[in-house]
């Protein structure tokens, strides 16, 4: 086999901090199904092992790899599963020292330099957009008859753009490459590799399986302050054209039976000339297909909330963290309270689900000003709220300025999950306060009498009383 996709093992209960049943929300890599498509393409033999939605070991992964071992094996890693990849990579590099390694994904583009000095497990790390990136390593690595020869041409490896490579133990990091001008030349995600009958959302994003992810969107215009998707697409957006985004859902439908489609684009609505010829293609081909999506409150209005719900749309993750308008500022979000009321009222207008996301322990925040957002999230009185606790995550500016509003723990990258409190503002006394606080939150919006009954009058199939059981069981676990 030419490469091995993987990616590393980490337990559903490991990624929420805590036990949440078998809710679900296991999601698909589709960023390394995306450049197994792209080598594929090209003419390599490819593999791709989602660790997490078999429960595999380090072991399990490399007894699988000696049936047919790789020339190449692909980590990747966002920050709390750093250390994971790690360990990962070690075992491999043990048992196949031959095997080139390499690294990608937001931790490696994020701390490039850093992970290459303090790792001798990875040969060389691939920072920003992987596709072209990839392509031109193994078109450089496939001319040397060995890994060492190759590592030791120090030469060769300069010209290669979007990589870190140590070489006598000096970290080089090459200048980064360009952008993929036109996501429609990229061929659909390698879905073929994953068992994709597993991967059911959680009961909040789906009513009808089998629900399909998809991303049809790269990059976002906006700059918060505790967000690292800036680090790796920079203030842009491009994305597929309607034609072909529609086409891929076409493709799911006939292939996999999709009937649901849950996009997983930060924001789906960034350019609503693009939305709405989506939404267009859709209804003129006369595709019956349900979806959900990702938007920002500013970035709807009632024409295009009304064209989305005609074209199957039944739900929009709206992040909204505070109702504090300080607090909003303090973070870099770019919008007003008014905006975020305006939004909830439209969606619901037109007949579309919200799932809202608040944050707790925002910098400048107290304990009665968290007390604020609970209530905010009960005053909007959307479907479903989620609670995280605020992760000032590398890469973001959070990151750099958490000195000024609270104290950081840097120390294990493991607790970076958004579950857990790694940052303490000074408005908190202690770190266990913003755990009951985050802990209330979900008590205080779900266990309301209105909030129960109001989903009780909504339940319509058997299905809808298992989905809406499993997501009681993911609630639960958040507030014991």
């Amino acid at each position: 086999m030419d490469i091995l996709f993987i990616s590393p093992p980490l337990s559903v209960d490991e990624r929420y901090g805590k036990s949440v049943g078998n809710a679900g929300g296991h999601l698909p890599p589709l960023g390394l199904a995306a450049l197994a498509a792209y080598v594929r393409k090209k003419g390599r033999t490819v593999n791709l092992i989602d660790s997490l939605i078999f429960d595999y070991t380090n072991d399990d992964l490399i007894n699988i790899a000696e049936k047919d071992p790789p020339k190449v094996v692909c980590l990747t890693a966002i920050t709390s599963v750093f250390n994971r990849s790690t360990e990962c990579a070690k075992a491999f590099q043990k048992r196949f020292p031959n095997t080139l390694i390499i690294l990608g994904g937001h931790h490696a583009t994020i701390h490039s330099i850093k992970v290459m000095e303090e790792n001798d497990c990875f040969d060389i790390l691939a920072y920003g957009e992987g596709e072209l990136t990839l392509m031109d390593i193994l078109e450089k690595y496939e001319k040397y008859e060995t890994k060492e020869a190759f590592l030791k041409n120090k030469k060769i490896l300069l010209t290669i753009d979007g990589i870190a490579f140590k070489h006598n133990n000096e970290v080089t990091k090459n200048k980064a490459r360009a952008d993929i001008p036109n996501l429609d030349d990229l061929p659909f995600a390698a879905r073929d590799l994953l068992p994709m009958e597993k991967y059911i959302p959680l009961p909040n994003q789906y009513k009808r399986l089998p629900s399909m992810h998809m991303l049809a969107i790269r990059g976002c215009v906006f700059s918060c302050d505790f967000c690292s998707n800036p680090a790796i697409f920079g203030n842009k957006f491009r994305a597929r054209s309607p034609k072909k985004t529609v086409e891929e859902i076409k493709l799911l439908v006939d292939k996999y039976g999709a009937k649901e489609i849950s996009f997983w684009d930060d924001l789906f609505t960034i350019n609503k000339k693009w939305t709405e010829d989506v939404c267009d293609e859709i209804i003129a081909q006369g595709i019956d297909i349900t979806w959900t999506c990702y938007a920002r409150a500013d970035c709807v209005n009632e024409r295009i909330l009304q064209k989305m719900a005609k074209a199957g749309c039944w739900n929009i993750f709206y992040g909204i963290e505070t109702g504090n308008q300080q607090l909003l500022d303090n973070i870099n979000k770019r919008l007003k309270v008014q905006q975020i009321k305006d939004a909830v009222k439209w969606t619901k207008e037109a007949g579309i689900e919200i799932r809202a996301s608040f944050i707790i322990g925002l910098p400048g925040e107290t304990l009665e000003l968290g007390e604020e957002t609970i209530n905010f999230a009960i005053e909007l009185d959307p479907d479903y709220a989620q609670f995280c606790i605020n992760t000032p995550f590398p890469g973001t500016k959070l990151w750099d300025t958490a000195d000024q509003w609270g104290a950081l723990d840097k120390s294990n990258f493991d607790k970076y999950t958004i579950w857990e409190p790694v940052f303490l503002p000074f408005g908190y006394k202690d770190k266990n306060q913003l755990i009951q606080l985050n802990k209330k939150a979900f008590r205080k919006f779900y266990l309301r009498p209105k909030y129960i009954m109001g989903r009780l009058k909504k339940l319509k199939s058997f299905e809808d009383v298992k989905r809406y059981a499993k997501g009681a069981r993911f609630v639960l676990g958040f507030t014991s």
